[in-house]
């Protein structure tokens, strides 16, 4: 083990050096070239003849990112900038794979569509499993064999919630008759079903039969049921992350907790951007018809970094109490199952209860909880919650401090982790009941891994609930395979992207979004300021609008507009983009800010710097023409002091950080 990462780390250490002189040679021989050919040409002559150059072989493309970072064609400048950030770039690489366990991971990947499924199983994966004892043969089929004789259990699956059984491959909760057969309820709740299995551990996405409607009936038991409803909106992808029938779905009278989650990965353009964030979030939740006497309190959370958990069960504690059961609901993919393995490792869930129930299973891939799951809460009695206040208030000095360190070497190092938004949750009870021996066979006694919820102590307990998420009409994701959607969602703070639009060109965002700049009346201007707020990883293209859709076809699974890609097969079942019917007018209204955004589904969003009192037209593309919608005021309003200086003989601006200090 030893040997194996010595031999990574001086790869790496040698990939390094050989980077660093691969640029420096391009860099002295792309020098000598400028110099011996264009000798009595100035450097801004040099630099605007090589972006001419950039772009011969694309007569199509006005502007690429993918082409910008050719190395034959940049600029002195240029050069030595993606000389340092390739060099940077390694060295982190390198110091990731030393802290990291050297394991023999299975390559991720998705099963869907016409996919050669057989191929893409591991071969052994059942052996994972403890009551799979093996086949005399040694041959089986990699999904292992159904029996519809057998009648399926009614234990629910620890990871998604479907009832386990045998009878078909292809519904929620199959495991093979291999380890079905011949197992006891009490063997079948440490079980995980088949697709749980495999989203956990080989990140593969298997297809399964169940309707949207099914969904609807599951969490329709709520509506005549006295209990809190938590409504989880992703921060990044709203309002199409707001089911449009949740309202109706809940009833009209029940209250209600609007969590935003994902807010470390928002950009940060102000002091008081989180606020601000709040009070987009609840317009948008009255917009979708919400009643704002029902919305007991709004929380900007983060499920994989902690901010913001604390203060959400404090105002749990504090609003709600233990009047009736809590229920996590909101589209697929918004983060409810990270929320309820935080809350059930937190204050919120019963000491006892926390080694007994499972974590829900997370993945990229929407729509993994597929029934309910749920943890006894633990009852605010006035004792409990003066202990609680205590830990908190001893742990605030501590958490301020590192607060203002990360703030510190934020502002002084522009490292973006930070500069994100983190919280510690910790634990005020124990478990104090005591711990049965599972070793000592002599004492008779077995050891207890799953919740008895008929036990006594559980029959006035109020309960936590993790629902199914229910896919937003207006959300592509479903189009789009795991490796597509790992690059698609952001993982780090988004850092804004800023580009020049004219009049008769098209802002292509990878092959997911397009957005055509019509005209402007009243105001003559030459070009409008676009932001892009998405991942890195898509790239943004520019091209006329007359030639954009035999751009389009031309570059479509090419590096040039990455996703989606892959073989004639999977670009064959792409549908492709179509516009929405009506024009977007937007009007510039002020003169320092940012005057609308316009949502491109879950692909991302732009914002627009019309200007004052200018009138603009614009039309918007994405696939089936899904999820369009104009935001106004836009959520990131000063986005501009993100942006870096506009690169020379480009459209494109350079990027800048995702975050200031400064109001």
């Amino acid at each position: 083990m030893l040997s194996l990462r010595r031999s990574i780390k001086y790869t790496l250490q040698s990939y390094i050096k050989y980077n660093v002189r691969f640029c420096s040679n391009n860099f002295c021989q792309h020098t000598a070239n400028v110099n011996e050919n264009d000798h009595n040409l100035s450097v801004r002559q040099s630099e605007w003849k090589l972006a001419q150059e950039r772009y011969a072989k694309h007569p199509l493309i006005l502007y690429s990112n993918k082409l910008e970072e050719q190395i034959e064609f940049m600029s002195p400048q240029q050069l030595r900038a993606y000389k340092h950030k390739e060099v940077v770039k390694e060295k982190l690489k390198l110091r990731y794979l030393q802290n990291q366990p050297q394991t023999i991971s299975e390559t991720k990947r998705s099963v869907n569509g016409n996919d050669d499924k057989e191929n893409n199983f591991p071969i052994s994966w059942m052996e994972d499993y403890e009551f799979y004892e093996g086949n005399d043969s040694g041959t089986h089929s990699p999904f292992g064999t159904a029996d519809s004789s057998i009648q399926p259990s009614t234990v629910p699956c620890s990871g998604c919630g479907a009832h386990l059984h045998c009878t078909r491959t292809n519904l929620p909760g199959y495991i093979p008759a291999e380890i079905f057969k011949g197992r006891s309820n009490k063997e079948l709740q440490t079980i995980t079903c088949q697709r749980c299995h495999f989203l956990k551990h080989y990140d593969i996405a298997l297809d399964i039969e169940i309707s949207p409607e099914s969904y609807v009936e599951t969490i329709s038991r709520i509506r005549d049921e006295y209990a809190l409803a938590i409504v989880i909106v992703d921060l990044l992808d709203f309002p199409c992350s707001i089911w449009p029938g949740i309202g109706d779905v809940l009833g009209h009278k029940r209250p209600v907790f609007v969590v935003g989650n994902k807010v470390d990965l928002l950009p940060r353009d102000h002091n008081n951007y989180l606020d601000h964030a709040k009070s987009c979030l609840k317009d948008q939740m009255v917009q979708c018809g919400f009643d704002t006497l029902n919305i007991k309190h709004i929380s900007l959370i983060s499920a994989k970094t902690g901010y913001g958990i604390e203060e959400l069960i404090t105002q749990l504690h504090k609003i709600w109490g233990y009047k009736g059961n809590v229920y996590l609901v909101g589209c697929t993919n918004v983060g409810k199952s990270s929320l309820f393995n935080i809350l059930l490792n937190s204050d919120y869930c019963r000491p006892e209860a926390t080694d007994l129930v499972r974590k829900a299973t997370t993945c990229p891939w929407p729509g993994t909880t597929l029934q309910m799951l749920k943890f006894p809460i633990h009852r605010p009695s006035d004792i409990r919650i003066y202990q609680r206040f205590r830990r908190l208030t001893s742990e605030r000095s501590q958490k301020y401090a590192e607060n203002a360190m990360r703030r510190r070497k934020a502002q002084k190092t522009g490292d973006i982790n930070a500069a994100r938004l983190v919280g510690k949750i910790g634990r005020t009870f124990v478990n104090n009941e005591e711990t049965v021996d599972s070793f000592a066979v002599t004492s008779g006694t077995q050891p207890i891994v799953t919740l008895n919820e008929k036990d006594p102590r559980y029959r006035q307990a109020k309960w936590c609930y993790d629902t199914p998420g229910v896919m937003h009409p207006e959300q592509f994701t479903e189009l789009l395979t795991t490796q597509e959607l790992q690059q698609l969602t952001p993982h780090d703070m988004i850092t804004p992207r800023a580009i020049r639009l004219k009049p008769g060109m098209s802002l292509f965002l990878a092959g997911l979004a397009r957005l055509d700049f019509i005209e402007c009346k009243y105001v003559e201007i030459d070009w409008v300021k676009v932001i892009v707020y998405s991942s890195l990883h898509l790239p943004l293209v520019i091209a006329h609008t007359e030639k954009a859709e035999e751009m389009y076809n031309e570059y479509l699974g090419t590096e040039i507009l990455g996703l989606p890609y892959g073989d004639e097969t999977r670009l064959a079942r792409w549908p492709g983009l179509k516009s929405c019917n009506e024009v977007i007018q937007l009007v510039g209204k002020y003169e320092d800010a940012i005057s609308s955004e316009i949502v491109l589904s879950s692909a991302g969003w732009v914002g627009l710097r019309v200007p004052y009192a200018s009138d603009c037209t614009f039309k918007a593309w994405t696939p089936e023409a899904r999820g369009i919608y104009v935001r106004t005021p836009p959520l990131v309003p000063y986005a501009e002091r993100l942006v870096g200086k506009r690169i020379r003989n480009s459209l494109a601006y350079n990027l800048g950080k995702p975050f200031t200090f400064k109001k």
